[in-house]
C-alpha cells in the first residue's frame, strides 16, 4: 500500500507523476521489498485505497548528494518535482527507491488497516 500526500496523489492518478519515489536512512520498505509485476494500492492519506497500479520497473540505489543530483536531473520531473529545493531533505538519506508505476486505474474505496505513520505498508 502506497501512502500519498497532496498533490502526488492527484498527480498519479493524473499521469503527471509516473515514479514514485522513497527515500530513507535506514533499509525500510520499500527498500529491496518490491519487484516488477507487484500490485500497489495506493491511498490518499487519511483516506481509503482508490487506486491501484503495478509495478512495471524498480530500481534501488545507495545515496550520495552526487546521486541525489544525479537522480534529481534524470526523474524529478517523472517523480513529480525538479526543483533543487525540494531535493534538499534528500541529501540526508542514505537509501533510495524509485518504482515505475503503469496501468494506474481507479477502484472502489477499500478501507486498510491505518499505518501509524508509515508511507508505505506491505501487505500479504
Amino acid at each position: 500500500i502506497v501512502i500519498l500526500k497532496e498533490p502526488y496523489f492527484s498527480m498519479v492518478l493524473r499521469g503527471e507523476k509516473t515514479i514514485e519515489s522513497r527515500w530513507v536512512v535506514y533499509k525500510s520498505v520499500p527498500y529491496q521489498k518490491i519487484q516488477v509485476g507487484d500490485e500497489l494500492l495506493i491511498k490518499k492519506t487519511g483516506q481509503p485505497v482508490t487506486a491501484k497500479a503495478e509495478v512495471a520497473d524498480v530500481k534501488y540505489f545507495t545515496l550520495t548528494p552526487q546521486k541525489v543530483d544525479e537522480i534529481r536531473i534524470m526523474y524529478g520531473k517523472q517523480i513529480g518535482t525538479d526543483t533543487f529545493e525540494d531535493w534538499q531533505s534528500t541529501l540526508q538519506k542514505k537509501y533510495g527507491t524509485l518504482v515505475w508505476l503503469k496501468n494506474v486505474v481507479r477502484i472502489p474505496p477499500l478501507v486498510v488497516p491505518r499505518s501509524n505513520g508509515a508511507g508505505w505498508m506491505i501487505c500479504k
